[in-house]
């Protein structure tokens, strides 16, 4: 079991400093224009959970119990949560008109599997965003996630600093439509459809 799975609220105060830092813009704007039926895979302990509009019906997802726990005190009406894998979705095929992620695929070990499975709960033209912490897009960013990958995920058991899902979208049937990068690089919004 890795650190994040065991940490609920914890997870919320080792993110605090980023949220601050724009981080929770980033989410704000993350789900902007998302609408219909909505799941969140590696919903977390929340966070997102407050900024969706009231009248979407959303499915958060997380396989770790302790950020479930900490999710439900966040969760809204017509907001359901599942302890899930998105590797293995426990939905039927085109179930969802969008997929929303925020610091998932970095912790997930077949990525092409849970983007795979995405594919298959999306609804045809429906779409998938995430918001992603990624390898670095310019020489000293590479180098640094790279470098630090090891050390990193030795520390939580879990998170890869160094993964790239935006290139293995094609492989589970899903079109990238956008890509922003921000913080250097180090940080993408991923938008795909199916």
């Amino acid at each position: 079991m890795s650190l994040f799975e065991t940490w609920g609220i914890g997870y919320d105060v080792a993110l605090w400093p980023a949220e601050r830092l724009g981080l929770r813009a980033m989410r704000q704007r993350l789900l902007d224009g998302v609408g219909g039926r909505v799941l969140e895979v590696g919903v977390g302990t929340g966070l997102n959970l407050p900024l969706y509009s009231a009248d979407a019906p959303v499915v958060g997802i997380d396989p770790a119990w302790p950020m479930l726990v900490r999710a439900a005190q966040r969760q809204r009406l017509g907001q359901r949560l599942v302890q899930a894998d998105v590797q293995a979705l426990p939905f039927p095929d085109e179930t969802f008109d969008w997929v929303v992620g925020t610091l998932v695929f970095c912790s997930v070990p077949d990525v092409v599997q849970g983007l795979t499975e995405v594919h298959r709960v999306l609804r045809p033209g429906g779409r998938v965003r995430l918001l992603e912490h990624v390898r670095g897009h310019t020489r000293l960013t590479r180098f640094l996630t790279d470098t630090l990958d090891p050390l990193w995920y030795g520390l939580n058991g879990a998170c890869h600093l160094n993964r790239d899902p935006a290139r293995l979208f094609p492989e589970a049937g899903l079109k990238v439509v956008r890509r922003e990068a921000h913080l250097g690089t180090l940080v993408e919004v991923i938008e795909a459809v199916r």
